[in-house]
């Protein structure tokens, strides 16, 4: 019985065991792809899933009901799935698949982030490239939006006041700013009229061309834990559909790496000792807990109601 959604691990899966033939294997790339950005289920109608059950009899030698030439089958199967996925699939905008970045190291990634053709042919981002800062073996990544006016004077994500109330957080928890990773969804400043210290957010599309290269860092980096720092980066994390309030207080998942989002800090910067600090604390504590780091209870006071 087949299921009107195909899960990717399974899909994944069986490619080695059935020895298919070299025509899976655009389709399987583009399923890998989806996986990694966490995606599990592909949507498939009924058209596809013939298609596909013919494809699967024909790699495990069965001759399907309706015959045809073995190689015509197979590459009506390829390109029928692949188009499928892309147009039916529930994939959230700011999550749209393209093609994985090719590298290996963050140099190559950087490099290759500089002179990107899509990011240039928006034309609503700054020139100015605002990579990344951290070592690729760091437990916590850290995730904003955008570079500000004062990442992209330092070239480094997360400075100026805002980065230096992160780094407070940061020590709080017992952790320097050079031990994690620290990087934003969109990697150049986006651009607005008359522009001076002024930034917007990043729009749909910024984010849409700059996703692939994020999930490249996390596949990179591999962290124990992504902090994801404010709304427009946790949707385009987690999905512009999930709302704010089942994104907050607890851990997801993106491409198999525990997600916390929580407050950025700039906008900490405009409250008082209230409510949101708190949870931002304590947002920090359960990323401690999950790591296995030692907890004060200095450190489980820090805004504690009285």
């Amino acid at each position: 019985m087949w299921s009107p959604d195909l899960r990717l691990d399974g899909w994944i899966g069986s490619g080695e065991s059935m020895g298919m033939s070299a025509l899976a294997e655009p389709l399987i790339d583009y399923l890998q792809q989806l996986e990694r950005q966490g995606q599990t289920h592909v949507h498939l109608d009924d058209r596809a899933r013939l298609v596909l059950r013919a494809f699967f009899q024909r790699a495990r030698g069965q001759e399907p009901a309706a015959a045809r030439p073995v190689e015509t089958e197979s590459k009506v199967a390829v390109k029928e799935a692949v188009r499928l996925s892309e147009v039916q699939a529930p994939v959230v905008e700011a999550q749209k698949v393209v093609a994985a970045p090719v590298g290996t190291s963050l140099e190559s990634l950087q490099q290759q982030i500089s002179v990107d053709a899509q990011l240039k042919s928006l034309g609503t981002l700054r020139e100015k490239l605002v990579f990344s800062e951290g070592g690729v073996d760091a437990d916590i990544m850290l995730v904003g939006e955008a570079p500000s006016y004062h990442d992209e004077s330092k070239g480094a994500p997360f400075s100026g006041p805002a980065g230096k109330k992160m780094e407070a957080i940061l020590k709080a928890m017992g952790v320097e700013r050079h031990e994690v990773y620290m990087t934003n969804v969109v990697k150049f400043r986006p651009a607005q009229a008359n522009q001076t210290t002024n930034t917007r957010k990043p729009n749909a599309d910024e984010i849409n061309a700059s996703m692939r290269y994020l999930m490249a860092e996390v596949e990179m980096v591999k962290p124990k834990v992504i902090i994801v720092l404010g709304a427009i980066a946790a949707k385009a994390l987690l999905g512009p559909d999930v709302p704010v309030k089942d994104m907050l207080g607890g851990f997801h998942k993106v491409a198999g790496v525990p997600v916390r989002a929580t407050y950025h800090p700039s906008y900490l910067m405009h409250q008082e000792v209230t409510e949101e600090k708190r949870k931002v604390w304590q947002d920090m504590l359960a990323v401690m807990e999950l790591l296995g780091m030692p907890i004060s209870e200095k450190q489980r006071g820090y805004f504690k109601k009285k």
